[in-house]
Order: C-alpha cells, then structure tokens, then sequence
C-alpha cells in the first residue's frame, strides 16, 4: 500500500512538472506584441517601416521636372521660377498614429532662380528665421503638413538687380504660416499657390503686394539612416 501511495505521489509530481515546462515553452513560444506604428516612418508605410527616431534628419529636393515658383498669379508667367530648390528638417516628436510629428526647419534653399519682371534679374534667394520654426506633418486627411512660427515666421527675401539700383524684396506667409501637404506615393512634400505678401522692398518691382508660392519635393528621405530610406506618413 506505501510503495502504490509514492508512486501516485511521484507521478503527480512528475505530470506537474511537465505542465510547468510546457507552459513555460509555449509562453516563449507567443508571438511578441507588435511595435507602435508611429506617425513618420522609413522604408515603408504601417507596420512594415521602422518609424523615424526623434533627432533624424529628413531632407528633399525638387521633384525632377518641376521648379520652385513664385508668381503673381496661380500658374501665371510672371514672377520667379527657380530650378533648384532642397529641405531639410530634424525631428523633434513623432507620435503613435495617429496624431502629429513634430519637426524643426534646419534648411530651406533655392538656386537657379530666373525673374520674368520687366527688368528684373535675380541675384540670390533665401529663407531667413529656419530654426524659428516648426514643420508639422499630420496625419489626418490628407496629410497636411504646416509651418508654424516658434519665434519669427519664415521670410522669403529675393534680391533683384533692377536698372540703377538692387532690391531686397522681403516675403512672408499669408498669415505666418505656410500650409502644404504630404503624399505617400512618391514620398512627396507639396506647397501649392501659398499665397505670400510683400513685407519689405517697392511693390511695383518686386512684383505686386501679393504672390502665389508652390514647390514640390520627391522624395523626401530619411538622411540619417544609410540608403536614405524614403519617408511616410501614417
């Protein structure tokens, strides 16, 4: 009777033991909790790029075939058109989907600008204020993206060489902030007739008191990740 007593008892021990071990495997076994899709990220969009890590620098040039164009009405002949044009901007916050990814405007440049003002020749473009300002890329419809002012809004001065004299005319956004979009095929930034006014240098020969802006810049890149990955929006 004792020797049927232990066995039951090593028996039971011993199928307690088992379970421990198969519960302990098949917890190892569990598939790992997928990581957060964040707003921004590289490679690919969702779940199949890793997102963009806080102090990443994203950068662009213009879309091949098109210029940076600044005009005095939405796709008309007059103003300035410049064939050369890049960004670049370091991330500051990019949040769990959804919600918005928070930048800092690190480069903003433009070259080979041609001015079809009666008498005007373009000498340089500029961006002036670029750390004073945020760029917001948001993942609602449409992917608005926008720049916002921290401090002193982004100017546009263009410097034009005129009969007698050279210019500095000085543009602002409408509002202080200028507004665009994202799209993911292509990995395009798009700023589309944002309209700009003249805050400083004679409005007849700087073109008028208002103008419409537009660039786009594909692809948008992860820079500080080898291969430059593409970005997303998500």
């Amino acid at each position: 009777m004792h020797s049927l007593k232990a066995f039951a008892v090593a028996a039971a021990a011993t199928l307690l033991a088992t379970g421990a071990v198969v519960g302990t495997a098949a917890a190892a076994a569990a598939p790992a909790a997928a990581a957060p899709v964040n707003v921004l990220t590289y490679g690919a969009p969702g779940p199949g790029g890793p997102n963009v890590p806080p102090g990443h620098v994203l950068t662009g040039n213009l879309q091949a075939g098109t210029q940076a164009t600044f005009l005095t009405a939405p796709g008309g002949p007059v103003g300035t058109r410049c064939s050369v044009s890049n960004i670049g901007v370091q991330v500051l916050g990019n949040p769990v989907a959804p919600g918005v990814a928070t930048t800092r405007l690190s480069a903003l440049g433009f070259g080979g600008c041609v001015s079809t003002i009666p008498g005007s020749t373009v000498l340089s473009v500029t961006e002036n204020n670029l750390p004073n300002n945020n760029v917001l890329f948001n993942d609602a419809a449409g992917f608005p993206v926008q720049f916002v002012p921290a401090g002193a809004p982004v100017q546009l001065t263009i410097v034009e060489s005129v009969p007698g004299a050279v210019l500095n005319c000085v543009w602002q956004p409408v509002g202080s902030i200028y507004q665009g979009n994202f799209a993911n095929p292509g990995n395009r930034l798009i700023v589309a007739n944002q309209r700009i006014q003249l805050v400083g240098g004679p409005v007849g020969p700087c073109g008028g008191p208002l103008q419409f802006m537009s660039f786009t810049y594909q692809p948008v890149v992860e820079s500080s990740i080898p291969g430059t990955p593409p970005v997303f929006v998500n």
